[in-house]
């Protein structure tokens, strides 16, 4: 503000105009600006108002003392203006006392008499009739003739030079506030952003060692915690109930709270005319962090006070009473009677007040953060709730990875627990997809934030999902990193058009950025500007004027959304490939966050769309150079996955053969080499039958190897396995009867035997068999699979991940086992040795616990399923091959027997 001054000189013409004179102009050469009567009122203006106008503005109020300036009711106005304002006062003695030739000489016709009469009245001199501020301040001696000018003068400087910012802060906050008073304390006139943040460590600056030069007068206070409470959309650390009979003494606990940076809420100063009176009371305890009670006995005859005290129980707030006048304990609820309450009653002088005021803060910032979250959740939770659970209104990312933790401590709590419907907010959070892209990113100054706040709730209930920031950062964090990272994940930037936005440095950044990546544009006009001063960037885009219709908001509004709606497919693929690319490029562009499968034939569609049909916005160098690089890499692996196919076909013929070799091998003994024989004759015969004789061969094999389990045992499982093979052909060519059906039920009576535990140190979750029966694996919420000698039980090696463990599954050639973890990610690895072959990673930046998975029946591909996707790899480079959308979780999944198919549920 270049209109303010370093001081405001007020003085007594008779005695001091010279003097006056001399220091305005000694002041003005040391560089200080100074407000004089002389100098600064200009012709044909209201001189009080000059005058008034002055001392506001004015840093430090010089006071020279001197009996006519004592006595003077013009300078008695204008000492009670700069006391109101809670100025730095500074006395400059001049003239304590003037001599009865000097009177005379100014009263060339008075009188003896009247010169006694005018020393009756102490009008001859400066102390009898000085003003108690005043008399009771230090002075600085300028008395002529007696104290040396220049060294009264060099202590007026330093005076002046101290705290020189912090007596500066408070002009400037003190014109502003004034301002805002003299408009009806519109919104658009308190302070946002940096200017806010100043003023409110301003406010809680305190003097430890010195008196301080100047204090905050109600009005800084006031002025600043309903900037805070606007900037925090309306919420407050305290909401104050009382009775109507104890107004005063909520007024004095406001003040002090505020005094304090503390935003209050209380019906007088929050209900907006034409607003429905309990429902804004409602609002404002939701809204609040602490429930102070004023308890009294007509506080609890009061029909109001009982209901806001119910509304607060019922959403678990931290309820604070205040005994403010003496009541009988056993009228006082329960709820409240075993309650500590501070006790204002007993308070005799202003010290007994501020230390139960001392008290009541103490209380206030305990814990004060989980309080803060606790009524942040529950606003957002109330919302959703009463937008018939609107989706664009759950947590995402940073909030709701915080709100996810703070659950985790509040629900180990005593008091004050997390209600069940923020329970239900969070939990219907995670388990919501995880969205590709936002549709709104709101640039705003904050002079604008009702605008940009009704705009926000609107677009939400009709769906869109936005990103604002007085939602969307948390404390704490890097504002600037959460502003990009917000205007990155969104498909439209949307600006709010203003003067002071348009000539922000912030909204200028937000600007450059959206333009850098390539965002579309979609202006609001709320307040004319100076085309001239548009960011060339906004200056293409046709503006949506909110000031038309009326300035019906509605139907402005209207015109947004279809604007917003407009080409919406393309924008959410624009926004996707973009995120992507920039993830690429981060990360050194690693090939694994590259495009594959039908995701790469999308966005290759996409690009050939946009290059053919010119769409706007166009694409980023980047996003082309992330597809095309894509595109190169999948002919490549294409090209590998072609050549390991041949490969593993081969591969499979050696082991069909290996496996026919291997049942002969076990089944060899000297003792029964031409049973055995007899035996592979007939399955051979079997297989090649065509007719009703396979039926009796496949019985004969049947009583066979019964007779030999009952001569040796140890042969039964060979026969039998040889007798499940011969009825697996039958069945595959289609000759399955109820003898061929007996014959397997015979075959397969296995003995029972003792079992040896599998243990874990968690619940298991599944079990698999390797095809061999050799080997059998275990999942479990150790966050451990682990496999197992299937006869033996011995553990022969153990699995790790970072969370618990919840499927398993061995390959088709018993040389892999896949496990599928809480810890977003599915692995493969080699059965005998444990060694890890590939890391399916899920989402990193979300949570997406891996719920199953599958192995093809020829070993060439993995399935997993996840929330809200199956995703399909190849299972020996652990390469992403295709993405499978679904809208909820995805439990299991399987391949068909050919390898062409994958279901999933």
């Amino acid at each position: 503000m270049s209109n303010l001054y370093d001081a405001f000189i007020s003085y007594g013409r008779k005695d001091s105009k010279t003097f006056a004179q001399k220091l305005q102009a000694r002041l003005d050469a040391e560089g200080f600006k100074v407000w004089f009567d002389f100098n600064d009122i200009p012709l044909a203006v209201d001189f009080q108002n000059q005058i008034d106008d002055g001392i506001e503005k004015a840093h430090n109020f010089l006071f020279i003392i001197a009996p006519h300036s004592v006595n003077s009711l013009y300078c008695l106005k204008e000492i009670e203006l700069a006391i109101k304002h809670n100025k730095r006062i500074i006395p400059l003695l001049h003239v304590m006392e003037i001599s009865q030739e000097t009177w005379q000489n100014r009263n060339p016709k008075g009188t003896a008499a009247e010169w006694e009469a005018y020393k009756a009245k102490g009008l001859q001199e400066s102390y009898q009739n000085m003003h108690p501020t005043i008399r009771r301040l230090n002075w600085v001696y300028f008395q002529e003739g007696i104290n040396d000018f220049e060294k009264s003068l060099a202590d007026l400087i330093a005076v002046l030079k101290s705290h020189r910012d912090y007596v500066g802060q408070q002009t400037k906050l003190l014109v502003k506030a004034l301002e805002w008073e003299r408009h009806q304390k519109q919104t658009s006139y308190l302070l946002v952003g940096e200017d806010k943040q100043q003023a409110e460590a301003w406010l809680k600056r305190r003097f430890k060692d010195e008196q301080a030069p100047c204090t905050p007068t109600d009005l800084h206070c006031e002025y600043i915690t309903e900037s805070i409470k606007n900037g925090n959309n309306l919420m407050t650390q305290v909401f104050l109930a009382y009775a109507e009979e104890d107004q005063e003494t909520m007024e004095q606990i406001r003040r002090s709270l505020m005094r304090q940076g503390i935003a209050v809420w209380t019906n007088t100063t929050d209900i907006q005319t034409g607003e429905e009176f309990q429902e804004a009371i409602d609002l404002g305890i939701e809204k609040a962090d602490n429930f102070v009670y004023l308890l009294s006995p007509d506080a609890l005859k009061s029909r109001y006070c009982q209901q806001e005290l119910g509304v607060a129980l019922s959403l678990n707030k931290r309820i604070i009473p205040l005994l403010v006048r003496e009541t009988d304990p056993m009228q006082v609820p329960s709820v409240l009677r075993s309650l500590h309450y501070i006790d204002l009653t007993d308070n005799q002088t202003e010290q007994n007040y501020q230390l139960d005021t001392r008290e009541l803060l103490r209380i206030l910032n305990q814990e004060a953060a989980y309080y803060n979250e606790h009524k942040i959740l529950l606003v957002k939770a109330l919302k959703w709730a009463r937008q018939e659970k609107n989706p664009s209104i759950l947590l995402r990312g940073y909030n709701l990875r915080s709100a996810e933790t703070w659950l985790k401590v509040a629900q180990t709590r005593r008091k004050h627990r997390p209600t069940p419907l923020q329970e239900e907010f969070i939990a219907q959070s995670l388990r919501q997809p995880p969205l590709e892209s936002l549709d709104v990113f709101i640039s705003y100054s904050r002079a604008d934030a009702d605008l940009a706040r009704k705009l926000n709730d609107s677009l939400q209930m009709q769906g869109k999902t936005t990103w604002f920031d007085q939602e969307s950062i948390a404390s704490g964090t890097n504002f600037q990193q959460e502003i990009f990272q917000g205007i990155r994940a969104c498909d439209n930037f949307l600006f709010i058009l203003s003067p002071r936005a348009v000539n922000s440095p912030y909204c200028k950044d937000e600007v450059e950025y959206a333009a850098s990546l390539n965002k579309r544009f979609v202006t609001v006009l709320h307040q004319e500007v100076n085309t001239g001063d548009l960011h060339p960037e906004l200056a293409k885009v046709q503006w949506i004027d909110f000031n038309q219709h009326q300035r019906d908001f509605h139907a402005n509004f209207n015109q947004l959304v279809r604007t917003l709606d407009t080409d919406r497919e393309y924008l959410q693929r624009h926004t996707k490939w973009l995120q992507q690319a920039l993830e690429w490029e981060q990360k050194n562009k690693s090939d694994d966050l590259l495009l594959r499968g039908s995701e790469l034939i999308v966005a290759k569609e996409w690009l050939q769309e946009t290059s053919e049909q010119q769409k706007q916005p166009g694409v980023t160098p980047l996003q082309k150079a992330f597809i095309e690089v894509s595109q190169r890499l999948f002919e490549e692996e294409k090209r590998q996955q072609e050549k390991m196919v041949r490969s593993q076909e081969q591969l499979a013929q050696q082991k069909k053969i290996a496996k026919l070799q291997k049942y002969f091998l076990v089944t060899v003994s000297a003792a029964l080499v031409v049973t055995i024989a007899s035996t592979v004759v007939a399955v051979v015969s079997a297989i090649r039958a065509r007719n009703a004789q396979q039926i009796a061969i496949a019985s004969q094999l049947a009583a066979k190897s019964e007779r030999l389990r009952e001569t040796s045992g140890q042969f039964y499982v060979a026969s039998g396995l040889l007798a499940v093979e011969s009825a697996n052909i039958l069945v595959e060519q289609k000759r399955n009867s109820l003898e061929t059906d007996l014959a397997l039920r015979n075959s397969l009576k296995w003995r029972s035997k003792s079992s040896k535990p599998l243990n874990h140190d968690g619940p298991v979750n599944a079990i698999s068999f390797s095809r061999d029966n050799r080997w059998v694996a275990t999942a479990s919420d150790d966050n451990t699979a682990r496999i197992w000698d299937a006869q033996a039980g011995a553990q022969i090696t153990r699995l790790n991940h970072d969370g618990p463990v919840n499927a398993v599954s061995f390959s088709r050639d018993n040389r892999w086992v896949a496990t599928a973890s809480d810890d977003n990610t599915a692995r493969i690895w080699d059965a005998q040795t444990g060694a890890q072959i590939a890391r399916l990673q899920h989402f990193r930046q979300f949570r997406s616990p891996v719920n199953a998975v599958s192995f093809s029946r020829d070993n060439r591909w993995v399935a997993t399923a996840s929330d809200y996707r199956a995703w399909i790899w190849d299972a020996q480079t652990g390469v992403r091959i295709a993405l499978l959308n679904h809208s909820g979780p995805v439990n299991a999944v399987s391949f068909s027997r050919d390898n062409r198919w994958v279901a999933t549920a």
